[in-house]
């Protein structure tokens, strides 16, 4: 998982994108993306430590989706579209470093591997099609 962290961190360092990894702030607090700063804050505190890569590949998503910084006051329905497509992102993000590490992963073991909810297994078979056929 350090490797992947690594790796994903890079990514957002050559893409411009910098970054705050803390452990200093609540466990309730999550991490959070500010795209007018190309900035993301991880807090490492908080959720699952095994779903660490997703939330960095999600705020890393946010910023290269050219969001603004409203998205705490947008209403449910813009909030939803954006935390989607900042997901859809991420599973990319992940799919890329797939790509460049020789992976081949089921949808469950990627779900898995990865942290991603599991809610999401539809997403990654649509977005894992795509990327193998793209």
């Amino acid at each position: 998982m350090d490797e992947l962290i690594r790796w994903l961190l890079n990514y957002a360092f050559d893409n411009g994108i910098n970054y705050i990894l803390t452990d200093q702030i609540s466990s309730d607090v999550p991490s959070c993306a500010i795209p007018s700063k190309n900035t993301i804050v991880i807090n490492t505190r908080y959720g699952n430590r095994k779903e660490l890569p997703f939330t960095i590949a999600h705020e890393i998503s946010h910023i290269l989706n050219n969001e603004a910084d409203v998205l705490y006051f947008t209403g449910f329905s813009n909030h939803s579209k954006i935390e989607m497509r900042a997901n859809r992102q991420a599973i990319k993000l992940l799919l890329e470093y797939c790509n460049c590490h020789d992976l081949s992963l089921e949808p469950v073991q990627f779900l898995e591997n990865f942290g991603i909810p599991g809610t999401f297994e539809d997403l990654v078979k649509e977005e894992s099609a795509r990327y193998y056929l793209g």
